[in-house]
């Protein structure tokens, strides 16, 4: 029984501390498959979908069946009775045929007109609406195609969305791998402080150095201990918040890609701004956004022309229940073409023209600033992913540069040609190289990808 409940207790905290192991091929798809944003995206496709699909469907008949049964029984108050004599009763025997007759006549409409003690009504009616429009001055066919054009921009709004969301993954994941490296790079310092601590205590055991250079030692351990801490706590944040992103909870994230120097074509600048001019996703919706103005204007000026339209109608009724029952029926249809034309709105419709032109010159004005703002964004990402590489290169020769001044200050020191804060001084500075050649590394693999994003690439 204690087996069962040591190994549930295991099974329980392997459960909750489970590690799961992500590449950044791994983490784009989680952040696409788990991300909300990109789920709202998807279902606004959708709705703008159906509301295409509901605007085309007023080019199809409108048809429409109604019907309905109804019984009604009525008993009035005595005092509503009217009793009125016969005119037949009141004749005497003497009376022609033709006077019984005419007064049996006079019974029959007086009877007509009194109300009974109790009624009861029957009624079945069914009626089956046919409506076409065959001409709306054109707005039916421009509102479709608004709504085609707005379909499309949410599909293209879905893939901006998409790639946002991979390029915010990217720059997410290697911010993570650089936290948790300079975590590497501050505690290697740290080991190496303290074994140069207990080097210089040995030596200090040994009469070799001064009292002096032994509390310098020391002095660095206790400086980089605190260092440490914080390249921690700040790698600790960036898993969590990177989790966060994924939409992941109590999984330990374990990432297995190093922090990449991509493989870069050349690329010139004018190529890339003539590139992304081509193939950026927000000057096709600008475009959209235009096309949508234009369309807009017509369906505007529709309101000066005339709406024309079919209806058929047909009827069915029966309104006595012996009839009813004998599928004895009356009918009724009608078939016509109605016609409509505005003449006076009050110059409500000039007034909507004149707003949709000055909304199609704003949209037009949209389109020539965002086609200089994308200038400006390709030429800013083109020229920080050049300063970037500059500075990769000269960090990774200033790395090459510390470890062997570090060389000969291990070197110098141990023979005693120089003092501590030679070492110090050089163990320093190869820990400043390793941080910026990582810091680097991250901002060239970053810019990179922003120049791609720039140009129009689609990013995987």
């Amino acid at each position: 029984k204690q087996n069962i409940i040591i190994i549930l207790a295991i099974f329980s905290v392997s459960i909750l501390f489970a590690e799961q192991k992500l590449s950044l091929a791994e983490s784009i798809k989680l952040a696409k498959e788990n991300n909300k944003e990109l789920q709202k995206a998807r279902d606004e496709i959708g709705k703008y979908r159906q509301d295409y699909n509901t605007v085309k469907g007023n080019l199809f008949p409108q048809i429409s069946l109604s019907g309905g049964y109804s019984y009604k029984k009525t008993k009035l108050m005595d005092s509503a009775i009217i009793d009125f004599p016969l005119v037949s009763s009141l004749i005497d025997s003497t009376a022609s045929a033709n006077d019984q007759i005419i007064a049996g006549s006079l019974d029959q409409m007086i009877s007509g007109f009194l109300p009974e003690q109790e009624t009861e009504e029957y009624s079945l009616a069914a009626n089956i609406k046919f409506e076409q429009a065959l001409f709306l001055g054109g707005k039916l066919i421009n509102g479709i195609n608004i709504a085609k054009e707005l379909y499309s921009l949410q599909e293209k709004k879905y893939y901006l969305e998409e790639q946002s969301l991979i390029y915010k993954t990217q720059e997410m994941y290697y911010k993570t791998k650089l936290a948790l490296e300079v975590v590497n790079i501050q505690k290697e310092a740290f080991n190496f402080a303290e074994l140069y601590f207990q080097q210089v205590n040995d030596m200090f055991t040994q009469g070799l150095v001064s009292e002096y250079d032994k509390l310098r030692a020391e002095l660095e351990v206790k400086k980089m201990q605190p260092q440490v801490l914080e390249a921690e706590k700040n790698a600790d944040l960036a898993l969590e918040s990177f989790a966060n992103h994924l939409n992941l909870e109590d999984v330990e994230i374990i990432l297995t890609d190093d922090i990449m120097i991509p493989e870069m074509s050349k690329i010139d600048l004018e190529a890339a701004i003539s590139q992304a001019l081509e193939n950026r996703m927000e000057i096709e919706l600008s475009e959209i956004g235009v096309d949508v103005s234009k369309v807009n204007l017509r369906y505007e000026k529709g309101n000066f022309l005339p709406n024309i339209g079919l209806n058929a109608e047909y009827n069915l009724f029966g309104q006595d229940e012996e009839k009813i029952e004998s599928n004895d029926f009356g009918s009724s249809y009608s078939v016509g073409i109605g016609f409509s034309m505005p003449l006076f709105t009050g110059f409500a419709n000039s007034s909507k023209i004149k707003k949709a032109k000055y909304s199609l010159h704003q949209a037009k004005l949209d389109h020539k600033i965002l086609k200089e703002m994308i200038e400006l964004d390709v030429k800013n990402a083109y020229l920080q992913w050049q300063a970037d590489k500059e500075k990769l290169a000269s960090q990774k020769r200033n790395i090459e540069l510390a470890e062997l001044g570090m060389k000969i200050a291990n070197a110098r020191y141990e023979n005693q040609v120089s003092n501590q804060l030679e070492v110090i001084d050089a163990q320093l500075q190869l820990k400043s190289s390793k941080l910026s050649y990582m810091n680097a590394k991250y901002a060239v693999a970053i810019s990179y990808q922003k120049l791609l994003k720039a140009i129009g690439e689609e990013l995987k």
